[in-house]
């Protein structure tokens, strides 16, 4: 079974240190100096993905980040309420719940931090949150408190003008905030894959590259480390396009696909 409630938040699975996704066989990685290891976090028991690192702003300042992905939720189930109001409220005009109960989307919440370490970290350094919205597999957007949704867009034909819901999320200065991925038909199995798997065709993380012609913030990321939790095997990671893309320009996990 794919679905399983949001457990509440108190209930935490404490994880001294995220090991990289996949990693089997062959010799365990040299364990780096302290100053070089990113804050170990919790993965609550519904998380079916988590990604650490650091971050190092133009300035020099340092910075923990930390993305949480929780189990995909259907729309329906009390547990996606926040993530259901968000998505009306920020879509207005676009998505509604007859769009939402219609088409059979599932929500997965995806919680983004950074964490000032070394230094102060800018006001003004702007990184782009992953996921983006896919308009190709039909996924939509929006971001909680903490983020803001930006109209740009990597995606040929949106240049001129982006809708709300197709608006990727971006994290200014440091702070965090959750953004919610929206996927139709996700309940029933979108495009012929296992109910609830859709979000394994997404990437997850932080990077320096902004949206559109938005630039690059100029953020190196270094050490970063990630988790693929049993839960996150459950419902379908990895995916056959899974990777992990950890350098200079961010950290990013995912399985990011163009369906189109």
């Amino acid at each position: 079974m794919r679905f399983r409630p949001a457990v509440p938040a108190s209930v935490v699975l404490a994880v001294s240190v995220l090991t990289a996704c996949g990693s089997g066989g062959g010799e365990a990685p040299a364990t780096p100096p302290p100053d070089e290891q990113p804050a170990a976090v919790d993965l609550p028991e519904d998380a079916v993905l988590g990604i650490v690192g650091i971050a190092t702003a133009p300035n020099g300042a340092t910075a923990d980040v930390a993305v949480i992905v929780h189990a995909t939720l259907p729309y329906l189930v009390p547990e996606a309420a926040d993530a259901l109001a968000t998505t009306l409220a920020w879509c207005a005009g676009e998505v509604d719940e007859a769009v939402v109960s219609g088409r059979g989307y599932s929500f997965t919440a995806v919680d983004v931090t950074l964490t000032p370490r070394e230094g102060v970290w800018p006001d003004d350094v702007t990184l782009a949150v992953l996921p983006q919205p896919n308009p190709e597999f039909g996924s939509t957007i929006a971001a909680g408190e903490g983020l803001r949704q930006v109209e740009a867009s990597d995606t040929d034909g949106l240049e001129d003008y982006v809708p709300r819901c197709r608006q990727p999320a971006v994290l200014d200065g440091a702070g965090g905030g959750t953004v919610y991925l929206g996927i139709p038909s996700d309940i029933t199995g979108a495009n012929d894959a296992e109910s609830f798997t859709a979000w394994t065709l997404h990437d997850f993380g932080l990077r320096s590259l902004l949206p559109g012609d938005l630039g690059d913030a100029g953020v190196t990321f270094s050490s970063c480390l990630a988790k693929l939790t049993q839960l996150g095997t459950e419902f379908g990671a990895p995916s056959e396009s899974w990777a992990e893309t950890f350098d200079g320009s961010g950290c990013v996990v995912g399985g990011a696909v163009n369906l189109g």
